[in-house]
């Protein structure tokens, strides 16, 4: 597998996002995008608009924007909105957003499609569906790409009246979160480095053995840790369990680790307060979720007696129990420290993306056909569509 040094960005997406047939569809299509502003989104939208499709928003992810991407964004003309979690929650500015895009595809009858990374539309599409019941004709399809945001269209999906597609569950996702693990990892390596500790001989605990966590998990024991796992499903225990690591009660576990990272995509989090005050003194609590609520860290900064900057990165709070809990990120995701995944490696979950799109598209496109895509549960792509992708990647890559 030879090296591709000049021609690099998202090679797969760009070769479907071109065919002539998609590029028609493209044309007529509304983009909602809610994503990390970092080189390989700007590539993915970048590709999107030289082919036709308009970019309505950029809704960004807090704590992973690359100053230079927003700058080179925001310098075409592109419509970006910085704003903080709680207020994407707490108030209506994405249903804001979704309406806007609705009223201007009643005047053109051009498609929308909702990129998300999170779950964070879902609540403002069943809200504009009350106040607005017409929408629906004119929202093709939802398209969530990570674990957490999976879980809360689950929670909510018989609510909504338009497709919902993830790729969240996916083999090719779960390519992609072999680097998210190692990543994860190596940025609190880095970290400690910097302030001169070493990470190898600690006891490490990781919380959540999904895709990202059993990454995770991995690479701990290839930097030499101790290392225990914690799933809430036995299923997943087991399989840690099989796989070498040391398995027992959350809160055996916590007393004993050096080290805890996250990884569930519990959307109710995974440590609570409580929970938080048995851990050992100067624990390091590291998230390699998408959302800084895998722990109760908002209630962990309430009952701070005391708040420690470390490093840029590391935050140490006392606790009325005297214990000290160190914070890497202020809770968010850790392996956001490092650039971004390699293209390479992005372009086959993009390229994903981009094909669930495409088939909710055409479906729009032939509104005789009965509805494939039925209403009221979480869609992923069938194996042939995973399967053409990695095809076309290997001829691309592998030459």
């Amino acid at each position: 597998m030879s090296y591709h040094f000049q021609d690099t960005q998202l090679r797969v997406f760009r070769k479907y996002a071109k065919e002539e047939r998609n590029k028609i569809l493209l044309s007529q299509t509304r983009f909602i995008i809610l994503e990390h502003i970092l080189p390989t989104t700007e590539s993915m939208i970048n590709i999107l608009h030289e082919n036709g499709a308009e970019i309505h928003t950029i809704v960004a992810k807090p704590y992973s924007i690359v100053p230079d991407v927003l700058e080179r964004l925001q310098n075409k003309g592109f419509s970006i909105l910085q704003d903080s979690y709680e207020n994407y929650e707490s108030t209506d500015i994405l249903k804001r957003i979704l309406a806007d895009a609705v009223e201007k595809s009643e005047s053109d009858g051009k498609g929308i499609i909702i990129i998300d990374v999170g779950g964070y539309f879902a609540k403002p599409v069943i809200s504009l569906q009350k106040t607005t019941p017409t929408c629906t004709a004119h929202i093709v399809g939802i398209i969530e790409d990570t674990t957490f945001g999976h879980n809360r269209y689950l929670q909510v999906v018989k609510q909504i009246k338009v497709p919902v597609f993830s790729v969240a569950r996916s083999s090719l996702k779960e390519i992609e979160a072999r680097f998210v693990g190692q990543d994860a990892v190596m940025a609190m390596e880095t970290v400690l480095r910097e302030l001169g500790i070493l990470m190898s001989g600690r006891h490490a605990l990781v919380i959540g053995y999904g895709m990202i966590g059993k990454n995770v998990a991995l690479a701990l024991k290839n930097s030499h840790l101790v290392v225990s796992v914690y799933d809430q499903y036995d299923f997943r225990n087991l399989a840690a369990y099989i796989d070498g690591y040391n398995i027992h009660k959350k809160r055996e576990l916590i007393k004993n680790a050096d080290i805890i990272f996250f990884a569930t995509g519990n959307p109710h989090g995974a440590l609570t307060y409580e929970e938080i005050e048995e851990c050992k003194d100067c624990v390091i609590l590291a998230s390699a979720g998408s959302k800084n609520t895998e722990f109760a860290f908002a209630e962990l900064k309430a009952q701070a007696t005391n708040k420690t900057e470390l490093s840029p990165y590391l935050t140490e709070y006392s606790l009325p129990n005297g214990r000290r809990i160190v914070v890497a990120k202020e809770g968010t995701a850790v392996n956001f420290l490092l650039p971004s995944l390699s293209v390479e490696v992005l372009d086959l979950v993009f390229s994903e993306i981009l094909l669930c799109a495409l088939l909710l598209l055409r479906e729009r496109s032939n509104p005789q056909k009965r509805a494939k895509y039925k209403l009221g549960i979480v869609h992923e792509t069938e194996a042939k569509h995973r399967a053409t992708i990695s095809k076309d990647w290997l001829r691309l890559v592998n030459n």
